[in-house]
């Protein structure tokens, strides 16, 4: 992504002639010296930014810049950067931070800076999203986009329409029209193409949606009517809409939207996510343990070698499944070949996989968990939950497990109630001092340069909150944290008005009134 540079690999040199905050110095985008003279009025710019294609005078938004003064006495240099009062640009004239450079001395100035007034010491954070669940209506997932159609004559089959106010959106975005009020085919998904101040041009009926138009729809919250709604849609864009009624990742741990849950835009003025600011943090899966203790994968069941046995599970709230399996006829063991916890794993498997199932595509697991037997379910969804009851169909009542002591299986009475799934804390405590320090290995984040790490891997955009996320907990919804709508969110910009958020240009000057000074300009 342009303007955010990658973190640079382990091992690699930071500065010096090698990598600077992630940053290639081993070829120069610009390299320019210049002689440089005492005016007590006037300095001389040295380097000016604009990402304008059509700009023959200043130069691309840089990655890093490198100011050195190779000259024998010193210089004062002077970087421009757009002033800020709250998260408000106050004008468009940059203010200029001076920075007096001595013979040899290097400076780096940030790229993203700007100059803030009022209280400079507070951190201008814009609005925080924190541990939000995405939202989800009537098993859909979508928010208001904050603007509406402003086109009375849209039909099914026109690629373009006029909204009210085309700053709410961005090139790739997905739009809805329509919710689900009755039906499902009220609802069409739209990517945008292009954007032309008010005017969306779309590519149509995405996503397993139909096109609809004014004469299929008649209200403003589930039409396409003038004055109609327009949302934001933030289901899993690997399948289609209705896939899943809930915000999750795939069972290959994937999840993709083309905004950031609907947070981060506006009519106006600053939009988008502050670098560094985006968490996700995954629910861990409801579960339910036998309330035993001190087990390991070689100790005896106290199963009868060849029986079959019988219980019932029920996954996520649904209808309860009996489960059958038959010890082996050598290993009456929990682990090992054949034993009896992968005996019970192959039939929750075949459940798993069998259309006429209670637990068709549910997933669960059982395993030994800290010296006791732990059945989990295999979504990490807010209404994960593992439900045990007695087995009804075996051959006899003696095996018919937790309808009795069946050898270290307890009655059911004797079994501890499930354990719901729960989202993991932020901090942890030290135990010898009680200090909180961040729970980070439970967290999906940025790194500030676009790319996502830690429980995971991934990208997001900082401009249009476009999410990619891969390797993460599989079946699992999620919360986010991100702050948004701040004079450093969204794109690194020199020229927007009121959204100026990075350098703008460099002047420099020297003290002596004597001898000329020497600067040298490098861009990365």
């Amino acid at each position: 992504m342009a303007g955010y540079p990658s973190p640079p690999a382990a091992g690699l040199n930071i500065g010096g002639g090698g990598y600077f905050g992630g940053v290639d110095k081993s070829k120069p985008v610009l390299e320019k010296t210049k002689a440089v003279g005492y005016n007590a009025t006037t300095s001389d710019q040295i380097f000016a930014i604009s990402s304008d294609a059509a700009a023959t005078t200043k130069e691309s938004l840089p990655q890093l810049v490198e100011i050195e003064n190779d000259g024998q006495v010193p210089i004062v240099v002077m970087v421009g950067y757009q002033e800020y009062s709250s998260d408000t640009a106050e004008s468009d004239n940059p203010e200029y931070l001076h920075t007096m450079l001595m013979p040899g001395d290097t400076f780096n100035p940030p790229v993203r800076a700007v100059i803030r007034t009022g209280e400079s010491t507070v951190i201008m954070d814009g609005t925080a999203v924190d541990n939000t669940a995405p939202s989800v209506t009537a098993n859909f997932a979508y928010s208001d986009s904050g603007t509406t159609i402003d086109d009375a004559t849209f039909e099914n089959d026109d690629t373009s329409i006029t909204v009210d106010n085309g700053a709410f959106f961005r090139v790739n975005d997905l739009i809805q029209f329509g919710i689900n009020t009755t039906t499902a085919t009220k609802i069409e998904i739209c990517r945008v193409t292009a954007i032309a101040t008010h005017v969306l041009t779309l590519e149509r009926a995405l996503y397993g949606t139909t096109a609809n138009d004014k004469d299929t729809q008649t209200n403003a919250t589930s039409g396409v009517v003038d004055n109609a709604k327009i949302y934001f849609p933030f289901f899993n864009a690997y399948y289609d809409h209705d896939k899943y009624p809930v915000v999750q990742t795939d069972s290959n741990g994937k999840f993709t939207c083309q905004n950031f849950f609907g947070a981060g835009r506006a009519a106006s003025a600053v939009q988008g996510l502050i670098p560094g600011s985006v968490a996700l943090k995954f629910y861990e899966a409801g579960y339910q343990e036998l309330g035993l203790s001190g087990l390991t994968s070689s100790t005896e069941t106290g199963l009868t070698a060849g029986g079959s046995y019988w219980f019932k599970i029920a996954i996520d709230g649904g209808t309860a499944e009996s489960i059958n399996f038959t010890v082996d006829s050598s290993n009456t063991k929990w682990g090992g070949t054949n034993g009896v916890l992968s005996l019970i794993n192959d039939a929750l498997e075949d459940k798993y996989n069998n259309t006429a199932s209670n637990t068709f595509q549910q997933k669960s697991s059982v395993a030994i968990v800290n010296g006791d037997v732990r059945f989990t379910s295999g979504q990490r969804l807010s209404t994960s939950t593992i439900a045990l009851t007695a087995g009804v169909d075996g051959a006899s009542a003696s095996y018919n497990i937790f309808a009795q002591q069946n050898g270290w299986f307890p009655a059911l009475a004797n079994v501890p109630d499930a354990v719901a799934a729960k989202l993991p804390d932020d901090v942890v405590y030290d135990r010898v001092t009680y200090v909180t320090s961040p729970n980070s290995g439970v967290f999906l984040y940025d790194n500030g340069y676009g790319s996502l790490v830690g429980n995971g891997s991934g990208t997001i955009n900082y401009e249009t909150g476009a999410i990619d996320m891969r390797g993460c907990p599989p079946n699992a919804e999620f919360v986010v944290s991100a702050l948004t709508n701040s004079a450093f969110s969204g794109r690194l910009n020199e020229g927007v008005t009121d959204r100026i958020n990075s350098l703008v240009d460099v002047y420099a000057n020297t003290t002596s009134q004597k001898c000329l000074g020497s600067v040298k300009v490098r861009t990365y």
